[in-house]
């Protein structure tokens, strides 16, 4: 987990989608159980069946990634690993988000290319989660934002990613990355976060 004074460019936590409990704001917890009543539906005709209403006002576990690149750099690490390429360039590179960005990456946001990182390398930042239920393959759904337009929220599962994490892992080390590089780091506040999810059963949300 980061510390707690330090600015974050991500924040994660996990703990329920209904951040109040009925006896504290009963508007507010209606409202929000109707919103995330139609997310459950939604999933559930995605073929993903889980509780999103269960234990309201509930958060167990936050944490923050000062940098994004943090993460972008982890995800061009995973993919070149998996391609078998020299992870020189990349860690050279550093957690540093360049306006050209990797095509290795880009393919898979694209859905031109596949990847077995893929509940990982789909995670871009805001509008996510991850649901503590087994399922391949992230889901997006659309949803109206503050600006009354169209965007999409990115629905990952916390047990897929774990094992993608539990295998790279060693495999960055192996391949030269530092214990204490910013995209090792990222990797392990992920780590932690799926195994809070999943333990306590509720979902990591990403902000």
């Amino acid at each position: 987990m980061s510390d707690v004074d330090q600015p974050t460019e991500l924040d994660l936590a996990v703990g329920s989608m209904i951040t109040v409990r009925p006896d504290e704001d009963r508007a507010a917890y209606d409202e929000e159980y109707e919103s995330v009543s139609l997310v459950q539906d939604h999933l559930r005709d995605e073929g993903i069946d889980v509780d999103l209403l269960a234990m309201p006002g509930t958060q167990i576990w936050e944490g923050g990634l000062p940098n994004m690149g943090a993460l972008y750099q982890l995800s061009r690490l995973a993919v070149h690993l998996e391609r078998g390429d020299d992870l020189g360039e990349v860690i050279e590179d550093g957690p540093v988000i360049y306006d050209d960005l990797d095509r290795a990456v880009t393919d898979i946001w694209d859905e031109l290319t596949q990847t077995r990182f893929a509940h990982l390398v789909n995670l871009q930042g805001i509008n996510s989660y991850f649901l503590p239920v087994d399922f391949a393959q992230p889901v997006w759904l659309p949803f109206e934002n503050e600006d009354g337009e169209e965007d999409n929220a990115f629905f990952g599962s916390s047990y897929a990613l774990q094992r993608e994490l539990v295998e790279l892992a060693p495999r960055l080390i192996a391949s030269g990355v530092s214990h204490q590089a910013e995209a090792y780091r990222c990797l392990e506040l992920l780590r932690e976060a799926t195994d809070r999810s999943i333990s306590s059963g509720l979902p990591i949300i990403v902000w």
